[in-house]
C-alpha cells in the first residue's frame, strides 16, 4: 500500500486530535497551532474532517517546536482510547488472533491516521510490523514512528491481552539521552541506529476473545468503501469547512483567503483551476444542508433557513421547489412516509 499524493485530503486527523488535547494541557493556544493550515481545532472534532500528510506534518513540527517535552509520540501513543479509532478499533476487537489484527491495521492504516507506511514482514521467531516515515524533518517523522509503534502496542494489549507484547523494537533514530524511556514504554529492548523501525511481535498468532467474524465482514466493507471515496484536496477541504463552519454566514472569499495566508486573486484562482466557483460552493453547500435537515430533522422550517443562510422563508421555500418540484413541506412528508 501506498499513501496518497500529499495534496489530498484523506486522513482522519486522530493523532492531531490528541496533540491539541495535549497542548491545551499544557499552556499551549490550539488555534494558534492551526493558523494558516486551513483547518480550525473545531474542525479536527468533526467526525468526517480530513486532512492532507502536509498540513499533519505542518501541525506536528509547530508542536514539537513548542513542547519541550522529550518522547511525545510515546506518551500520546501509550495513552490511546481504541474507542477513539471508530470502526477500526471495531475491525481490532473482531479480528480472530493478533496476527489478523497486525494485518488489519495494515491493511486499513489510511483509516487509521496513519502517516508512517506500514507493512508486515514474517521471520522465523516474529511477525514485524515495519513502519517507513519520509518526512523532511526527522524530528517529525522520528514523532510519528514512535507514536505509531506505542498506539500499536498499546491497542494489542487492550484487545488481545497483557499478555502479549513485543519482543524487540528496533528505531532508526539514534539513541537519545532519555532512551530508557523507550524501554519502560515498550517493555522489551529497544535497539536504535538500526536500518528500518520495526516492532518485533510473537510470530504464534493469539487468540482476540471478542472476535466476530461477521461484525470484521461488516467493517472491512465499511472501511473499503470509505477509502474508494474520492478525497479532496488540501485546498479543497479547507474551503468546504470554512463555508460550512457557518452556513449562515460564510466568510467572503477574501477574508477567507486571509486566513489561508493568501490572496483573494490568488485563491480565486486555484479554486478555478479545480473546477469551482467560490459563490457555487456556498450555493450548493446550502442546498445539500438545506435538504438534509428538511428530510431528516424535525427543525421548523424558518430555523432551517436561518441555519441555512437563506435570506428568508420565502426563499428557503423558492428554492426547495426549484430544486426538487415539491415545497418544504411536501418533501418532509415524503421523506416522513417513505421511512414508515
Amino acid at each position: 500500500m501506498t499513501h496518497p499524493a500529499a495534496g489530498h485530503a484523506d486522513l482522519p486527523p486522530l493523532t492531531l486530535r490528541h496533540l491539541v488535547r495535549d497542548a491545551a494541557q499544557h499552556g499551549l493556544e490550539p488555534a494558534m497551532l492551526c493558523d494558516g493550515l486551513g483547518f480550525s481545532p473545531g474542525d479536527l472534532q468533526d467526525a468526517g474532517f480530513r486532512v492532507t500528510p502536509a498540513q499533519c506534518a505542518q501541525f506536528i513540527r509547530r508542536v514539537l517546536a513548542r513542547r519541550s517535552r522529550p518522547a511525545i509520540g510515546l506518551k500520546l501513543g501509550s495513552e490511546i482510547n481504541l474507542v477513539s479509532w471508530g470502526l477500526v478499533g471495531l475491525g481490532f476487537m473482531a479480528c480472530s488472533s493478533s496476527r489478523e489484527l497486525l494485518d488489519f491495521a495494515i491493511e486499513f492504516q489510511r483509516e487509521a491516521g496513519r502517516l508512517p507506511l506500514l507493512r508486515g514482514e514474517a521471520t522465523d521467531s516474529s511477525y514485524c510490523l515495519v513502519a517507513q516515515a519520509s518526512f523532511p524533518d526527522p524530528a517529525v517523522s522520528a514523532f510519528l514512528v514512535e507514536e505509531t509503534f506505542a498506539a500499536m502496542v498499546q491497542i494489542c494489549r487492550q484487545v488481545v491481552g497483557r499478555h502479549f507484547y513485543p519482543r524487540r523494537v528496533d528505531l532508526v533514530m539514534e539513541r537519545p539521552v532519555h532512551g530508557a524511556v523507550y524501554e519502560e514504554t515498550f517493555l522489551c529492548p529497544v535497539r536504535f541506529g538500526q536500518l528500518e523501525n520495526r516492532v518485533h511481535f510473537p510470530a504464534e498468532p493469539y487468540a482476540v476473545h471478542t472476535a466476530d467474524a461477521l461484525v470484521l465482514q461488516d467493517v472491512r466493507s465499511r472501511l473499503a468503501a470509505r477509502e474508494r471515496a474520492p478525497a479532496a484536496s488540501e485546498l479543497e477541504s479547507a474551503v468546504f469547512q470554512a463555508i460550512r463552519r457557518d452556513l449562515s454566514q460564510p466568510p467572503p472569499l477574501a477574508e477567507l483567503a486571509a486566513t489561508l495566508h493568501t490572496s483573494e486573486r490568488t485563491l480565486r484562482r486555484r479554486l478555478g483551476a479545480l473546477g469551482h466557483r467560490y459563490a457555487t460552493l456556498v450555493s450548493d453547500e446550502r442546498r445539500a444542508r438545506a435538504l438534509a435537515l428538511i428530510t431528516q430533522s424535525s427543525r421548523p422550517l424558518q430555523q432551517i433557513a436561518v441555519e441555512c443562510g437563506f435570506a428568508d422563508l420565502r426563499t428557503l421555500q423558492r428554492a426547495i421547489k426549484r430544486w426538487t418540484g415539491s415545497s418544504p413541506t411536501e418533501l418532509r412528508r415524503m421523506a416522513r412516509q417513505g421511512g414508515d
